[in-house]
């Protein structure tokens, strides 16, 4: 029986058929084609044929199955240790209701967010602000629950508008909300890799079962680069680690690489209520050093990726292609 690692009242996490997005969206872009769809306020962007030459960046999706595992603070640590090293980094918040990584880099509440976006009112350069470090952040509103929950169409277009975007990035890193919204399944399967941030927490290591479970099950996601936070030693980070990919080999077909850990350190705690990252405040300590090694980890997985597969498609066009894919056209 598949466990669901079943803690919750003993009747595991029931898990309903979800959407083809894919499907969705690939209709939605060959209607827009086909000139069929008005071009209002969402209209994509023209295409500027010298974009097709830029490079392509390194794109990931930084997800978990519940709140409170320091999703966000794995991702703004990891966004600056990139941005040390020179690179151009784009970090997206794409908890698109709930926003918070303008409180925990302590910019100011941005005046403008991506809902101005997709009220057609700005482009992305006017919404962009700049963060430590020179990363360009595209944030999102918060306490808007109008945007928990996009259309198709708000989807594409936002999509469009990043994959159009006359920006060059080297690295785009997506915080999405927790669980396994629409929303949250859209932004996950729109990048090249995905994240998953796991506490020791029983319930945290549940919640990260079912969601890489509703992603394999139904979108044939079938990789996941497991970070392990908030850990005692690298003993517990690899205990749960094992947890996890022994359940995953025997009920799903999916590869989980151990790609990390950082440690229980009260520096961190410090960092969120002082609203200054700990890579910033203090690079030289362990937890900061476990971010930095972190983030060569994960670059080394991209570039051997690349080796692989060779040049990889931005965003929505990787979806509309593996919707090609499964339709054999």
């Amino acid at each position: 029986m598949d466990p669901d690692f079943g803690m919750r009242g003993g009747g595991g996490i029931m898990i309903k058929d979800l959407d083809n997005q894919v499907a969705t969206l690939k209709a939605l872009a060959e209607r827009r084609k086909a000139g069929a769809l008005s071009r209002g306020p969402l209209a994509t962007p023209p295409v500027n044929e010298e974009l097709s030459q830029r490079r392509v960046p390194h794109t990931m999706a930084i997800t978990s199955g519940k709140g409170g595992v320091g999703k966000t603070l794995v991702t703004v640590n990891l966004a600056i240790q990139y941005a040390r090293q020179g690179l151009k980094v784009l970090l997206i918040d794409a908890d698109l209701g709930l926003a918070n990584i303008d409180v925990v880099l302590g910019i100011s509440t941005p005046e403008y967010t991506i809902q101005d976006v997709l009220e057609g009112h700005l482009t992305l350069d006017q919404v962009a602000i700049q963060g430590p470090e020179g990363i360009t952040i595209l944030p999102a509103a918060s306490g808007v629950a109008g945007l928990s929950a996009l259309t198709e169409e708000q989807k594409l277009a936002l999509m469009d508008h990043i994959d159009h975007w006359n920006a060059d990035f080297d690295v785009v890193l997506v915080d999405t909300g927790a669980g396994i919204s629409e929303n949250v399944r859209f932004f996950v399967l729109a990048v090249e890799r995905i994240m998953v941030v796991v506490t020791p927490d029983p319930t945290s290591v549940t919640d990260a079962y079912a969601l890489m479970k509703v992603l394999f099950l139904n979108h044939r996601a079938s990789h996941f680069d497991l970070v392990i936070n908030q850990v005692r030693d690298e003993n517990e980070a690899k205990d749960v680690y094992r947890t996890l990919s022994q359940v995953a080999d025997k009920f799903l077909n999916v590869v989980l690489n151990f790609v990390g850990s950082v440690p229980e350190d009260a520096l961190l705690a410090q960092s969120v209520r002082a609203q200054n990252p700990v890579s910033i405040t203090h690079p030289d300590a362990a937890v900061s050093q476990s971010f930095k090694k972190l983030s060569a980890s994960l670059m080394r997985l991209w570039r051997e990726k690349r080796q692989e597969e060779g040049r990889m498609i931005f965003f929505w066009r990787r979806l509309l292609q593996d919707a090609r894919g499964q339709s054999g056209s």
